[in-house]
């Protein structure tokens, strides 16, 4: 449990909200808080890895959830920054089962939603998932109801034409190089 340290902890602020932090994911994010746990066929494509259900709606940009975030991607192994301006972010979903981002996804993606407390849900519960999006997609199907808010914070990106054209360039460029040299030596 949590120790309280008396006036040592009301004279430092920043100390009793490390403290406070600390006891805080220690409680409330070391286990997930409901009785069923997220499973990698909640989405389609099926993802990896799952983390969850953590109770509550922790997509948002408050401190705290920022917190809960970062530590849940980082459970899924990607190591995100905080900055919520550079997520993309899907509220009002109504319990859809499909979820259409702007982004299309690539390779491993990294997703979060939240679900609420709707007929055919697991409750009110956020999960992420490290998806494997193949080739390319932009939409995912859940296999809830409820769903209410998306998040991508990141997908793979695919070079475009002009990033393969040059390096196929220098690749012939380094061959050319290599067999010039050879002819020279045999000279």
């Amino acid at each position: 449990m949590c120790s309280w340290k008396g006036k040592e902890m009301i004279e430092s602020k920043g100390r009793f909200s490390l403290v406070l932090g600390a006891c805080f994911s220690a409680l409330c994010l070391a286990a997930p808080a409901s009785a069923v746990a997220c499973a990698n066929s909640d989405v389609t494509p099926n993802a990896l890895v799952c983390q969850g259900f953590y109770s509550g709606n922790l997509l948002s940009n408050s401190p705290a959830d920022i917190f809960a975030q970062t530590t849940h991607l980082a459970g899924l192994g990607f190591a995100w920054n905080g900055n919520w301006n550079a997520v993309e972010k899907i509220s009002g979903l109504g319990g859809s089962h499909s979820v259409d981002f702007a982004t299309m996804l690539h390779g491993i993606s990294y997703v979060a939603f939240h679900f609420g407390n709707g007929t055919g849900g697991p409750g009110n519960v956020t999960a992420f998932y490290m998806i494997d999006a193949g080739a390319s997609t932009d939409v995912l199907t859940l296999n809830y109801n409820a769903s209410s808010n998306a998040v991508l914070y990141s997908t793979g990106t695919v070079p475009e034409p002009a990033s393969w054209a040059l390096m196929i360039a220098g690749f012939g460029m380094v061959g050319a190089g290599l067999r010039r040299r050879r002819d020279f030596a045999t000279a």
